[in-house]
């Protein structure tokens, strides 16, 4: 049964060039060749040449094919080459461009004719000159299709196109978290825990997924929409892989102000969930502030302060279980920020009830509590032995104030050596033994 016995307008484009197109009119009763010498006709191709169809995702035309046609979905005309990925271009018109990298761009699209709107990442082949260069790209495509959150930029699909990689991904309308501080100021808190929880979900799902972002920053978070309420993650040009207990991949990537001290140390630069926890700390802490916590005119400056977490505590008008969490991440040693499950439940607990009591258990309380410790085993050592055995020669006698026994002796008629009894040893005995009780 026909659809339809109107006659319909789509637009055809050829394979390899895109910038080659032609209208054509369609009707049920059409053939495939009857399509086909149209499309010839007006792309000036000659008619002897054996050519194919292709719908937009790249599937060859039959004749049944033809009465079900959408006008608004555009065609491709092939001279014999398979369907090229860059011909998903001709669905969008260029609206405007969005950002200029390092890398090549990124534009605004809109579908020709849904309308819906896209942003397209536009790589140049010619700027990838060295090995690592190439795995940034690749490391990107490979970690966003695998990774399906909603504060995660969904990757729709990936082509090449005039010596450049295109990427089409969804567009977050909203910009970035940088440009709206530098517009509004900081945050209050209670959008600061709701931007705050969706990084660190997203991040969570990342490290579910053992792939680690490791660049992390405010630029790389953006608002889904004006209404700047969903964020959205983007940029996973240098995220590396890790397994607990193995070692990551390794990189000294990342941006100035969002690395932490390890990697400036050159100490451990491998893959590892602790790199985001730091980007995450210091992100939060700007929310709050309006400013970074290592911030200083001069790199050397800003290294200095990192590699000793030194950083101008939050403002006591900022609750304490921001003051809390901040000095949980920003830990000097990798293994002592908190993890990320404790990030969560801490921001959950306290978004609910922002006036509960906060425990003090930051960095300095518990390295106060190992040097304590550390000195009270020193002394137990040292003044409770569990018996007179484990005692230092140089607790009996001090060189520096007696004389040795040994020059104090005397030697009786069978040869034998006898040593006066110290006047303190029975006290200092008794003492000790008193002690252990």
């Amino acid at each position: 049964m026909k659809l339809s016995s109107q006659s319909k307008q789509v637009s055809v484009f050829l394979n390899n060039d895109i910038s080659v197109s032609c209208e054509t009119s369609i009707n049920p009763e059409m053939s495939l060749d009857d399509l086909l010498t149209n499309c010839k006709e007006k792309l000036n191709i000659e008619m002897h040449s054996k050519c194919i169809i292709y719908d937009s995702q790249g599937a060859e035309l039959s004749d049944d094919d033809i009465e079900y046609l959408n006008e608004e979905e555009p065609l491709f005309l092939s001279q014999g080459e398979e369907f090229t990925k860059s011909s998903t271009i001709a669905l969008y018109n260029n609206v405007k461009p969005l950002g200029q990298g390092g890398f090549g761009s990124v534009s605004l699209y809109e579908h020709r004719y849904t309308h819906a709107k896209v942003a397209i990442k536009s790589i140049k082949l010619k700027t990838l000159v060295s090995p690592e260069d190439i795995n940034r790209v690749y490391s990107e495509i490979a970690a966003l299709r695998e990774l399906k959150h909603t504060n995660i930029v969904q990757l729709q699909s990936t082509f090449t196109l005039n010596e450049e990689i295109c990427f089409v991904m969804e567009y977050c309308s909203g910009g970035e978290l940088s440009a709206y501080i530098k517009t509004y100021g900081p945050m209050p808190e209670t959008k600061v825990y709701s931007i705050a929880m969706q990084i660190v979900d997203a991040i969570r799902y990342c490290h579910n997924s053992k792939i680690i972002h490791r660049d992390l920053k405010l630029e790389n978070i953006l608002f889904a929409s004006d209404s700047y309420s969903m964020i959205k993650i983007v940029d996973f040009g240098i995220a590396g892989m890790f397994n607990l207990g193995k070692s990551g991949e390794r990189s000294s990537a990342g941006t100035i102000l969002y690395m932490p001290p390890e990697i400036y140390k050159s100490e451990d630069n491998r893959a590892n969930p602790a790199i985001d926890i730091w980007a995450m700390g210091c992100i939060f802490y700007y929310l709050l502030t309006g400013k970074h916590p290592f911030v200083y005119e001069t790199v050397k400056e800003i290294i200095s302060h990192i590699e000793n977490v030194d950083y101008k505590p939050l403002s006591n008008t900022i609750s304490k279980p921001w003051h809390k969490l901040i000095k949980g991440m920003l830990r000097l040693k990798p293994s002592r920020r908190w993890d990320i499950r404790r990030i969560q439940a801490h921001l959950e607990k306290y978004y609910e009830q922002p006036d509960e009591q906060v425990s003090e258990d930051s960095e300095d309380e518990e390295e106060k509590k190992v040097v304590v410790q550390a000195k009270f085993h020193k002394a137990n050592t040292l003044t409770r032995p569990s018996n007179l055995l484990q005692l230092p020669i140089n607790h009996f006698v001090g060189k520096s104030h007696s004389p040795s026994r040994q020059s104090l002796s005397d030697k009786t008629s069978d040869g034998r050596r006898v040593f006066p009894k110290s006047p303190t040893a029975s006290r200092r005995a008794f003492n000790m033994f008193d002690f252990k009780k």
